[in-house]
């Protein structure tokens, strides 16, 4: 027996369809044909929440479709089964009355707010009988006191960067925080968001991720984020070095009573980092200081300075002078 290729199943999976289209399209003419005689179909439809009161939010999630049962022609029935996805054919929930809770029994409600069942298709809706609710048989809600509040955006993104390169900055996120609306007890779980996750290995220059999704903070709760996406940069450089010279030393905790200088006042240093970084650094991306408190002492008049350099920085090296002399006089009394 000769094994299928991957193009006899393509072949066969394309027939497929065709023939699928087919039988759908005899299914649809079969309901046209006997269009004069009574069928019952069941339809779902999305549900609707409308007329919240002021200063309410949902506590509880509510069911997001309900299947109900219709009686009507073929005609009919055909008709809404084709236009369907393409409509904004609804249940709606009217909650204007609604204080804290209450629970919709739904063949009651809409035997009674038939206009509820919104199908906005021509020529369907009048032509067709509303039964029975199918499921769910009855919706709780349950409702709370509208609160919202500001939190922060936590990335959650890996990332390493290739060799010969370097992250300058922390990551930015845009905007870095969001708003979190809903009831109270929702809203006070929430005391930040968090990003979808995504992995990026051996970057080798900044990265953009525009559009990037948050994970809902508190799941089984009604919380809307707004926004619903941010972008994140990832600032990322070629790895270069540059010679910084007079740079100034600072003297740290030296006693009243005395006049305290160091020699040289100045010294240089080669820094690294970014590229781009450094062509726009300063002196003040480096201090360099002594502390008399720590480093003096009689015996000891030569010291090393220590050099703290800004964050977007990797290291520094050749420094010059190595050692500084601590000078030291008494103020005149």
């Amino acid at each position: 027996m000769r094994n299928l290729t991957s193009t006899d199943r393509k072949s066969i999976y394309a027939n497929l369809v065709y023939k699928l289209g087919a039988v759908g399209l005899a299914v649809i003419l079969w309901f046209f044909s006997i269009s004069n005689s009574q069928f019952e179909a069941d339809v779902e439809l999305p549900i609707e929440i409308r007329n919240i009161q002021e200063g309410k939010a949902l506590s509880e999630e509510a069911p997001r479709n309900a299947t109900l049962r219709f009686k009507g022609t073929g005609r009919a029935l055909a008709k809404m089964f084709i236009f369907l996805p393409f409509s904004d054919s609804k249940l709606v929930l009217d909650l204007e009355r609604v204080q804290r809770r209450h629970v919709f029994y739904l063949d009651e409600y809409l035997q009674n707010n038939p206009q509820r069942i919104s199908i906005p298709i021509p020529g369907t809706r009048e032509n067709l009988d509303f039964v029975e609710v199918v499921r769910p048989d009855s919706i709780q809600i349950v409702l709370g006191d509208y609160m919202e509040k500001r939190v922060p955006v936590r990335p959650q993104i890996t990332f390493s960067v290739a060799p010969g390169f370097t992250q300058v900055g922390d990551i930015i996120v845009t905007p870095p925080q969001v708003v979190v609306r809903g009831a109270v007890e929702a809203v006070d779980q929430v005391n930040s968001v968090l990003t979808s996750r995504r992995t990026y290995t051996l970057l080798t220059e900044t990265l953009e991720i525009p559009d990037l999704g948050l994970w809902h903070p508190a799941p089984g709760r009604v919380l809307a984020i707004d926004p619903i996406n941010v972008t994140l940069t990832v600032n990322v450089q070629m790895i270069g070095e540059r010679r910084l010279s007079d740079v100034p030393v600072r003297l740290l905790n030296v006693p009243e009573n005395l006049n305290v200088f160091v020699g040289p006042s100045t010294v240089a240093l080669t820094v690294t980092g970014g590229v781009d970084y450094l062509a726009g650094l300063t002196n003040d991306a480096v201090e360099v200081v002594v502390d008399y408190r720590t480093q003096w002492s009689p015996t000891n008049l030569l010291v090393e300075p220590q050099v703290r350099l800004d964050p977007n920085l990797l290291e520094y090296r050749d420094l010059v002078p190595k050692q500084l002399e601590i000078i030291t006089t008494r103020q005149a009394p």
